[in-house]
Formats: structure tokens, C-alpha cells, sequence
């Protein structure tokens, strides 16, 4: 009797041995559901809060329009049972090129630490930036993560999610030149002829006849002027 009760005793401990091994390992873990959710919403131009996962539903955006990004990160388990918060939650957002923060233009990373997140529990942050990019066309991602753990650190959790925005500024049209008039030829005015006036002749002396017409008088002047000056020294005498 005593063999058999040892062989019944054995077989129950090999029995809850082997459902102990067989039950799968994750009935003992902590579950967690950790998620990220990412929105975008042009607020320069109005529009609507979009998930804008890809590049068909990007947000439309203008150089220097304002964007807000809207993150939601959660812990979607159900079961609040004690084992299933979702601990040490941290969100990460690095700012691509061609957006900057309005708040602070010179920081490229966004981090929050979210901490610990009970089932159905979520946090949302936001923060506005402006576009900086101007390529026509051009399609910006941006990418927000998260990670966390449980209590006892058996089942890390992490995810990303992208909101994409696309560029619209067609190229300026070139101006088109405008034609320079053809001026209208002026008609000279008419040259007055100023005459010069002609210097007046220098006056000429008065003909007395031929040459030797004057000396003959010349000589009788000077012979009469001798003589008396010869009869006034004779009188003198």
C-alpha cells in the first residue's frame, strides 16, 4: 500500500509539473498596451485636426504658415488589475528640417516624460511650430515616439507614429517686361542768323593830290617859316 500511495503522490506532482510548464509564459507577465497617436492641424490656414499618415492625406501648408501637432500616448489595456500600468513613459519628437518651434526656433528634439500610465489611462501634448521649408511640393514627416515598461520591467513597450505636411508654393510668375516707348523725334528749332556786326572804317586822310603837289607845299611852309624867324632876329638886333 505504502508503493502505491508513493506512485500516486509522485504522479500528482508530475501532473502539476507539467501544467505549471505547459501554461504559456505570458499568463505571468504584466500587460501593458502602450500607443502613440499623432495629429497635425494647420492653424494659419484654419484647417481640420488629420491623422496625415502619408503623403495623399498631408496637411497643405505655405511657407510661414503655423502648425499644431497634437501627440496621444496611451495605455490601452483594459484590465486594471494592478500588473498592467505602463510605467517610465517617455515621448520623443525630433523636429525634421524646414519646421522650427515657435515657442523656442532653436530646439530640434521635444522630449516628455509621461510617467506611469494605468489602463485606458493617456496623455496628449501639443506644441505649434512654423514652416520654414519653400519647396513646392515638398512633404514634410514629422515622427513622435514613446517608450515604457512595466513595475517589474518584463514587457518594454514602444511605438511611433508620423503626421506629414506638404508644401504649397508654386514659383512666382516672372514679370513680363514692359516695352520701353520708342521716342518721338524732336523737330530742331530754326538757327537764327546773327549777323556781325562790320567795324567801322578807320577814317582816311583827305586826298590833297599827287605827291609832289605836297612836298612843294611842305617846303614853301617850312622856307616862309625861316624867313621870319630870320626878320624877328634882325629886329632883335
Amino acid at each position: 500500500m505504502g508503493t502505491v500511495k508513493t506512485l500516486v503522490a509522485t504522479g500528482i506532482v508530475g501532473v502539476t509539473a507539467f501544467a505549471m510548464f505547459a501554461l504559456p509564459s505570458s499568463a505571468f507577465a504584466w500587460h501593458p498596451e502602450g500607443k502613440i497617436v499623432k495629429k497635425v492641424q494647420n492653424v494659419t490656414q484654419n484647417g481640420t485636426l488629420s491623422d496625415a499618415n502619408d503623403d495623399a492625406s498631408a496637411v497643405t501648408v505655405k511657407p510661414g504658415d503655423i502648425v499644431n501637432y497634437v501627440i496621444t500616448v496611451s495605455n490601452a489595456q483594459t484590465n486594471d488589475d494592478g500588473m498592467n500600468d505602463m510605467t517610465s513613459t517617455v515621448m520623443t519628437d525630433t523636429l525634421p528640417d524646414g519646421l522650427e518651434l515657435v515657442s523656442t526656433p532653436g530646439q530640434r528634439t521635444i522630449t516628455e516624460n509621461l510617467g506611469t500610465l494605468k489602463p485606458t489611462q493617456s496623455v496628449t501634448k501639443q506644441y505649434q511650430v512654423k514652416v520654414t521649408a519653400s519647396k513646392d511640393g515638398q512633404v514634410i514627416t514629422n515622427k513622435a515616439c514613446f517608450t515604457g515598461n512595466t513595475a517589474v520591467n518584463d514587457n518594454p513597450q514602444s511605438g511611433c507614429d508620423v503626421a506629414e505636411v506638404k508644401v504649397n508654393n508654386p514659383p512666382k510668375p516672372v514679370p513680363t517686361p514692359t516695352p520701353t516707348p520708342t521716342p518721338t523725334p524732336t523737330t530742331p528749332a530754326p538757327t537764327t542768323s546773327v549777323a556781325t556786326p562790320t567795324p567801322p572804317a578807320a577814317p582816311s586822310l583827305p586826298s590833297t593830290g599827287p605827291t609832289s603837289t605836297i612836298a612843294i607845299a611842305v617846303i614853301a611852309i617850312v622856307a616862309g617859316y625861316l624867313y621870319r624867324m630870320r626878320r624877328l632876329a634882325r629886329q632883335e638886333n
